[in-house]
């Protein structure tokens, strides 16, 4: 849950066409993944969890890469 208020606090900056990928990827890796993990060393990571995770920092990536042309459609 924190980690998706910590990316609702930025997305205006993940979706913003002005910033490049690179810099919306450091700002994944700086301000929302510190978020996610805080706390890690403690968890008991489940199967679960970790794909709960998983399924977390996709959809972060896709929303930085935004849609992709495959077949001549476009998959988010």
């Amino acid at each position: 849950m924190m980690g998706n208020k910590a990316y609702y606090a930025n997305r205006q900056l993940v979706n913003s066409i002005l910033i490049s990928r690179n810099s919306k990827l450091q700002i994944y890796r700086a301000l929302v993944r510190p978020v996610v993990t805080c706390g890690s060393e403690s968890w008991t990571l489940t199967m679960e969890k970790e794909r709960a995770l998983a399924v977390f920092e996709r959809k972060i990536l896709r929303k930085i890469y935004g849609p992709v042309k495959e077949n001549k459609l476009w998959i988010i």
